[in-house]
């Protein structure tokens, strides 16, 4: 069996999804784990959404940070220096032709990214004090803990529509005017706000979404804002299941966000911002997801579907497949230790027993 020793500096949400996966495979003795959450940073991390993983003589990193801003920028060289093999989440090859050709091999993407846990997850156990006033802020806010929040929470199969409903709730984003993500926020607000004004407009009653409940922007925005039970995450995920087509949009520094992979995950129709980065395996436009770049292109390809649920219908059941071999966490990672591993019996069989064991 392969025993793996996982550590990270911070339990920080962007980390529960790849350790979900690990505990998943460890519960289906595929591998053997131990823990380390070294918050004094003495192997000197040079930011969060880092996971380390060292077993088998290898080192793995797996970066879940949201982009290429100027921290993992400047960071990379010392991440694939400190490792054989970095999945990233965020994976561009033109980013990473900026490395070495040494240090750019090592990098493989990871794929798509949300807030899962599982039994035992060590990222959602509360410990501390800070811990404690974290877990009571996140039980207000969206109704249950963290660790509420499993898989079968997600988890949802394909079904035919008669008249299909649209769904996107967002929220927004404030930074500083001298900050670097400054013109790249207002962007991304701005499509926000666009879509859920026309969105809302277009199709009335059969679109479920609207602006999280912000006090900075209720003059400017309160008409299309929602309240604030409404977008809490056990509600958010209740009206999730009951829509046929879920828009996804461009996250910070260009990341996917990570609504598109609860989409995946509860086996929608999507239509998605245009991905800037690469996620592994056949994630393909006009099968997986339409794309748009702007909130007209948006409103076409949701008519498009619209028109046409048989289409819903086949999209959604190619995410059903899409989820069950790329993006559960348990399959995600082991595609990504098979490739450090070849050898490995643990990632054999795993697809089979995963149809036996899901309820989709």
């Amino acid at each position: 069996m392969l025993e793996l020793n996982v550590y990270c500096i911070e339990k920080t949400p962007h980390l529960s999804m790849p350790v979900t996966g690990l505990r998943m495979l460890e519960e289906q003795k595929k591998v053997r784990l131990s823990f380390e959450i070294d918050r004094e940073n003495r192997r000197k991390f040079p930011y969060a959404p880092l996971l380390g993983v060292y077993g088998g003589g290898k080192r793995i990193l797996f970066d879940l940070a949201d982009g290429y801003g100027t921290e993992v920028e400047h960071a990379q060289p010392w991440v694939a220096g400190q490792a054989d093999f970095v999945f990233r989440r965020s994976f561009s090859p033109k980013e990473n032709e900026k490395l070495p050709p040494e240090l750019g091999k090592r990098i493989h993407p990871l794929g798509f990214h949300f807030h899962v846990s599982c039994p035992k997850n060590p990222i959602d156990e509360v410990c501390s004090w800070n811990e404690r006033k974290s877990a009571l802020f996140q039980y207000v806010c969206n109704g249950r803990p963290r660790s509420f929040f499993t898989l079968d929470r997600f988890e949802c199969p394909p079904k035919p529509c008669e008249q299909p409903k649209v769904l996107f709730y967002t929220r927004l984003w404030h930074v500083p005017e001298n900050d670097e993500l400054y013109e790249n926020v207002v962007r991304m607000n701005q499509m926000r706000v666009r879509l859920v004004k026309e969105l809302r407009k277009c199709y009335g009653r059969q679109f479920m979404g609207g602006i999280q409940f912000d006090p900075k922007e209720v003059v400017r925005y309160g008409s299309l804002m929602v309240g604030i039970p409404e977008t809490r995450r056990m509600r958010y995920l209740q009206m999730m299941h009951m829509a046929d087509i879920c828009i996804g949009s461009t996250g910070l520094h260009d990341s996917i966000g990570w609504k598109t992979a609860e989409y995946i995950a509860a086996s929608k129709a999507v239509v998605n911002e245009a991905l800037c980065f690469e996620v592994p395996g056949n994630f393909r436009e006009g099968v997986n997801y339409l794309s748009f770049t702007s909130a007209e292109e948006c409103l076409a390809q949701v008519e498009y579907l619209m028109a046409d649920p048989e289409c819903i219908y086949e999209m959604a059941l190619a995410n059903q497949t899409y989820y069950r071999t790329y993006v559960r966490p348990d399959r995600m990672m082991a595609n990504a230790l098979k490739q450090v591993f070849p050898d490995w019996e643990g990632g054999k069989g795993l697809y089979e027993n995963q149809r036996r064991d899901t309820r989709l």
